[in-house]
């Protein structure tokens, strides 16, 4: 099944979120496949997976540490684990995006990060993410 990129992008945040949760409660020491997530999300089969979708998530997921290592430096009065859930994801997924899945201007990264944070999250949060972004993707 064919998806926009926003729609790509929305996917991607919601699988990122997901398994965030599932790790941050307990459910599981490590991320899982995600693609049964992707499938049911994008109401689509195991097959038809958009690859896109599916690299992203994956490079996401098993860069997690080094993402997050990427960001401490730059959290002044904040700690990680201190973010929200939603925004922990975007940045995720927009590190990811930007360093490992392909090569795109970074006012893009930045400009899909921020309209997702508007959509879903407070408008404080949407601020902080271009804020973070802009000081990270280098």
């Amino acid at each position: 099944m064919k998806t926009s990129r926003n729609q790509s992008h929305y996917i991607i945040m919601t699988v990122i979120y997901d398994e965030l949760t599932d790790f941050v409660v307990g459910k599981g020491e490590t991320f899982r496949d995600a693609r049964n997530l992707i499938a049911s999300i994008s109401e689509c089969e195991l097959s038809e997976i958009d690859p896109y979708i599916l690299n992203s998530v994956s490079l996401t997921l098993n860069n997690y540490g080094k993402i997050i290592n990427a960001y401490l430096p730059y959290l002044k009065n904040w700690k990680w684990d201190r973010l929200p859930l939603l925004t922990r994801s975007i940045l995720l997924m927009s590190y990811a995006h930007y360093t490992y899945v392909e090569k795109v201007d970074k006012k893009v990264v930045i400009n899909i990060a921020v309209d997702l944070a508007k959509k879903y999250i407070e408008e404080k949060q949407a601020k902080f993410i271009n804020a973070i972004l802009d000081e990270v993707l280098k």
